[in-house]
């Protein structure tokens, strides 16, 4: 199924055009409003009312996740913090804070939801959230599925709690990410318990690659085929990028992320399919912080031809699972 039919099967010219006036609005808004980019792109030479097409994004410096990390999330903000519906501590050891106006969780909510209902969830499912919602990612997915109607069981961290809440009541999907799935099943092994006896039937992973090695691990110790959807710390919300369903590589939220693929190490744009570049992302419609060709260290390639979910989003697989589909 499909959440959004308009929106992600439109055609690639109309997608190009609202990609473009998206970037247009972002580039404006962030150099009249964030005292970081307004230095960032008066170095640079950018001029945001000189942008004639999205090729023009190439006049933006990249960024890193370092510079992401030194710089004040105050020079960041583009707006005061009146404006700010949420702050939330991103990632594991050097953390990032990131805000987000009303419109930035709405936004967040609705490409979730896209997700979702990708997965196939809907209000007759009971999804556990594993994991705590003092990450603003976690958050999304809550929302999302209660705005779909889904039975959402909230299981925090303790596994404990956890292996008490899934033997009592019955889960459909298990939502978290391969570090927490992990310690569940560990937990179990050491209680003497076998976790294919939870009999959950669906595991969705939220992570920052889009392939992690435990995933292997996860499918044969709970017998389930495990999802993966990529998020970024640095990006500050879930659902960027998720596999396609019928296993043709994953679609990136291209209405609200644009993304580029460059050289590892340089800064030549890719443009020739299924040739192996690192993942560029940039921010579309993001008002609390944007961030512009945040290089994101994943290496992917490019798939192309029409997908036959339905959907006309760009599809990229990561070089280490491409046979050509997905398993």
């Amino acid at each position: 199924m499909i959440a959004n039919q308009n929106i992600e099967s439109m055609s690639h010219e109309a997608l190009e055009e609202l990609q473009f006036s998206r970037l247009q609005k972002q580039v404006r808004w962030a150099y009249e409003k964030s005292a970081f980019y307004h230095d960032l792109f008066d170095k640079a030479g950018v001029v945001p009312d000189e942008f004639r097409s999205l090729a023009d994004i190439q006049k933006i410096p990249y960024m890193e996740r370092s510079k992401l990390l030194e710089t004040s999330i105050y020079d960041l903000l583009t707006l005061p913090l009146s404006g700010v519906l949420r702050i939330s501590r991103q990632g594991e050891g050097n953390t990032l804070i990131k805000m987000y106006t009303s419109g930035d969780v709405a936004r967040q909510m609705e490409m979730m939801t896209r997700v979702l209902v990708a997965y196939g969830i809907n209000e007759t499912t009971v999804v556990g959230l594993l994991g705590e919602a003092s990450d603003s990612r976690l958050m999304d997915v809550q929302y999302a599925l209660e705005g779909l109607g889904a039975s959402v069981m909230l299981m925090g961290s303790n596994m404990d709690n956890i292996i008490e809440l899934m033997t009592k009541c019955h889960v459909d999907v298990l939502i978290s990410d391969f570090r927490l799935i992990t310690q569940l099943i560990v937990k179990l092994q050491a209680n003497g318990d076998n976790a294919q006896d939870l009999y959950v039937p669906s595991v969705i992973c939220l992570e920052e690659t889009l392939y992690n090695p435990m995933r292997a691990y996860i499918d044969r110790r709970m017998n389930v085929n495990t999802k993966t959807v990529y998020n970024s710390s640095c990006l500050g919300c879930a659902g960027i990028m998720y596999q396609c369903r019928i296993g043709k590589g994953f679609h990136i939220n291209e209405d609200y992320f644009y993304p580029e693929i460059v050289e590892f190490g340089a800064e030549k744009v890719i443009t020739e399919p299924q040739r192996v570049g690192e993942l560029v992302i940039t921010t579309l419609t993001s008002e609390a912080m944007p961030i512009f060709r945040l290089r994101t260290g994943q290496a992917v390639l490019r798939l192309d031809g029409e997908c036959e979910c339905g959907r006309s989003f760009i599809r990229v697989v990561a070089p280490t699972e491409y046979e050509g589909t997905f398993a």
